[in-house]
């Protein structure tokens, strides 16, 4: 049986880029470590409904518990203190693939 694969996809408002640059360099390196593959991070974006953001993030995973193990890492977490509600607005969801 295959494992089905998961994303992350993560919409975020960044406030302070220069505090939230701090994260993104440790997440960034992290992800890649992790060996997962970054579809979307901090591209253009054309907002067609909702509230206005300035970063959309996918990243694809492995497995639904390759994407929450890696959430709650060490690794991870090192760059998660950076973030508050005074850098960024910003929700995380994990998504299973349909196959």
């Amino acid at each position: 049986m295959n494992m089905k694969k998961a994303y992350w996809v993560g919409i975020v408002n960044v406030k302070n880029h220069e505090e939230y640059k701090k994260y993104t360099d440790i997440a960034g390196p992290a992800l890649k470590a992790a060996g997962t593959k970054i579809l979307s991070r901090g591209g253009k974006i054309i907002n067609l409904e909702g509230k206005e953001i300035n970063r959309l993030v996918v990243i694809e995973f492995s497995s639904m518990e390759h994407a929450e193990t890696f959430y709650n890492s060490n690794e991870y977490k090192k760059g998660l203190k950076y973030l508050n509600s005074d850098v960024c607005d910003r929700f995380l969801n994990i998504a299973e693939s349909l196959d």
